[in-house]
């Protein structure tokens, strides 16, 4: 069994970096037959999942955050026209707001995370594929893993990914909540969810959810499932600054969901020709609608408990 790790250096604050030694030797010490790489910078992770996948590993493990899965799923998935030999996707979780880890059972814990990848337990999951405008008014399309949102959802990413994480992922959200709130107003758009219309609404905030956890722990898609085969599409609409406000804590637990502005639903396919809401893509901010989302069921495995 070949590993590839693609190590985000900068994640954890630059952390990451830091600790990447001891987990080498601990490697060594479990006999892993191993490569890896340090990322140089946004995207990296892309091109260096690309090669490893080409160049035949068998696992291939994101040392980082949600942003650094993003990416090294992107390269896997740039290449699956090899279908059934794609790499399996493995995780050491090190990010600040360790969404995704959440749904799938990852650990935290070092040691917890090198015997998952050494157990090489797969799971196959669904993935999620869709197009967008970036900030050059460039299209384009990326894969993703948990959540893909927009709305006020997408300007909060654009100020927690200027914000400084010095004091954790939850405060650095939170402070990038508050400022995305009282900086955006809600907008009148259509969704078109497996070909119905919804007809217009004030978005707030939608989110196209593979996985239950968004926004450094908020669990705004509390029934997902990643291998069910589609989406949990999670709508709030024409709800207040101070109502926002008021009810964030409801979302970390879920309970949002009970109210009468906020509609789920499930789906394979969602598109918004409304321009100019942005994009959250698991984690980051990429650019604009008008978007196309689509479930790619059973898409690629996972190396999980």
């Amino acid at each position: 069994m070949k590993y590839y790790f693609i190590v985000n250096p900068n994640s954890r604050n630059g952390r990451t970096k830091k600790i990447w030694p001891d987990i080498e030797k601990r490697l060594i010490r479990n006999s892993f037959d191993f490569e890896y790489r340090f990322t140089s910078g946004p995207l990296d992770a892309i091109r260096l999942s690309e090669d490893a996948t080409k160049n035949g590993f068998d696992i291939i493990v994101s040392v980082g955050g949600d942003g650094t899965n993003n990416e090294v799923l992107n390269g896997i998935l740039k290449c699956k026209e090899l279908q059934n030999d794609l790499p399996s996707l493995g995780f050491i979780p090190q990010g600040t707001g360790g969404d995704f880890r959440r749904t799938a059972n990852l650990s935290t814990d070092i040691d917890e995370a090198i015997k998952i990848l050494k157990e090489a337990k797969k799971r196959r999951i669904d993935t999620g594929e869709v197009s967008f405008y970036d900030h050059k008014g460039m299209e384009q399309k990326r894969y993703f893993l948990n959540i893909c949102s927009f709305g006020i959802s997408g300007l909060v990413d654009y100020y927690v990914n200027h914000t400084t994480k010095l004091f954790g992922g939850k405060i650095s959200f939170l402070i990038g909540t508050l400022r995305g709130i009282f900086n955006y107003k809600n907008i009148e758009a259509e969704l078109i969810i497996d070909n119905n219309n919804t007809g217009k609404m004030n978005i707030t905030l939608v989110a196209v959810a593979n996985g239950r956890y968004f926004g450094g722990s908020m669990m705004v898609a509390p029934s997902a499932e990643l291998d069910d085969g589609l989406f949990d599409i999670v709508i709030m609409k024409d709800i207040s600054r101070i109502r926002f406000i008021k009810d964030g804590p409801k979302i970390y637990r879920g309970e949002h969901i009970h109210s009468p502005d906020v509609i789920q639903v499930r789906g394979k396919e969602l598109f918004i020709q409304k321009e100019g809401l942005y994009i959250d893509l698991d984690g980051e901010d990429v650019g604009r609608t008008p978007s196309r989302f689509s479930i790619l069921p059973s898409s690629i495995n996972i190396i999980a408990p």
